[in-house]
């Protein structure tokens, strides 16, 4: 039998299908049929329980709960009581020498440590033997030790991990399993040194050997995990002529004087200076040292220049544009 305060009846349903469920045959005043005497049956149904479960709540404990505190007294007299507690309360006058059982923070599990407390004190009482001790509070209380010592070693493994603790961090990041989702999530988290994703895909883009590359990397991830070793590989920039040649033409500007040769027409005397200019422009061509070479001069004539000669006939000067077409080897600077 379960008594209780009429108010706490959505409270007590849960538990009275628990005890059902945990195989106890229960009877509470809900299963009064309608328009029966409900005093008598109350009556009857205690006077053939054999385990009277009060609850106490707010509402039983206080002005109003003199029923269930009758019916608690009338079970006590006969040995059959057993109290639950589901709301902070003191047990009622009378009642303090008979401890009740914490049902406060239970939440309806029939397998609930708790609850099993209050089933296994209903059969004790069905079997006329001992209250058996309640178990539920050292549950808790393991759980608790538990909950706490799993709360202090994620604390300590938290707190070693931001203070990177022998390295803890790369360990962790450098794992081989999940990479390298687990290298770019440690370096979007900045843990362990390594490069984000963004920076990572960079890094792994650059062409080998080139510097321009690296000084591009540097300007982009100013603080990026890999910037000492770009900077490092800059350092140690080695610098070599290339095995081939390639074209680097220039384009200079010449002028040739009038000639001591006079022409008989201002044709000749033109043609004669662009032989003239011709010649001069593969001296103002010239290679500048042994890794440049002369594959040939185009001489575009600028002006001419015409003129009389002493001694009859014309002479001409031109101012020419030459482009030299220059081959090098030229400097190569290599970056690892």
């Amino acid at each position: 039998m379960v008594s209780y305060k009429r108010e706490d009846e959505a409270r007590v349903a849960p538990l009275v299908r628990a005890l059902q469920a945990n195989g106890l045959a229960v009877w509470w005043d809900r299963t009064l049929p309608s328009g029966e005497a409900w005093r008598e049956n109350i009556q009857s149904a205690l006077d053939q329980a054999g385990c009277v479960v009060a609850v106490w709540s707010y509402g039983s404990t206080g002005p109003e709960g003199g029923f269930v505190r009758d019916e608690a007294t009338r079970a006590l007299t006969r040995g059959i009581l057993v109290p639950v507690a589901i709301d902070p309360v003191m047990p009622p006058l009378g009642f303090g020498e008979v401890q009740a059982l914490d049902l406060k923070g239970w939440k309806g599990n029939p397998k609930d440590p708790f609850l099993l407390d209050l089933v296994a004190a209903c059969r004790a009482k069905l079997a006329g033997a001992p209250t058996p001790p309640a178990k539920g509070p050292t549950t808790r209380l393991m759980r608790r030790l538990r909950t706490g010592a799993v709360s202090a070693l994620v604390t300590g493994f938290l707190g070693a991990l931001a203070a990177n603790v022998g390295g803890l961090q790369n360990t962790i990041c450098t794992v081989p399993a999940g990479q390298p989702l687990l290298s770019d999530a440690c370096g979007g988290l900045g843990l362990g040194g390594r490069p984000n994703r963004d920076e990572r895909l960079a890094w792994d883009a650059r062409r080998k050997g080139s510097c321009a590359d690296l000084r591009t990397f540097i300007d982009r991830y100013p603080n990026g995990a890999n910037r000492r070793l770009a900077a490092d590989l800059l350092a140690a920039a080695t610098v070599s002529r290339a095995p081939n040649w390639s074209a680097a033409p220039r384009t200079a500007r010449g002028y040739v004087r009038q000639s001591l040769q006079t022409f008989g027409s201002t044709d000749a005397a033109q043609a004669d200076a662009r032989t003239r200019a011709q010649a001069d422009a593969a001296t103002l061509c010239a290679p500048l040292d042994a890794n440049e070479r002369l594959a040939g001069v185009d001489v575009t004539p600028g002006g001419y220049d015409c003129r009389p000669g002493l001694g009859g006939g014309t002479v001409c000067a031109l101012d020419y544009i030459a482009v030299c077409r220059i081959e090098t080897r030229p400097l190569v600077e290599t970056c690892g």
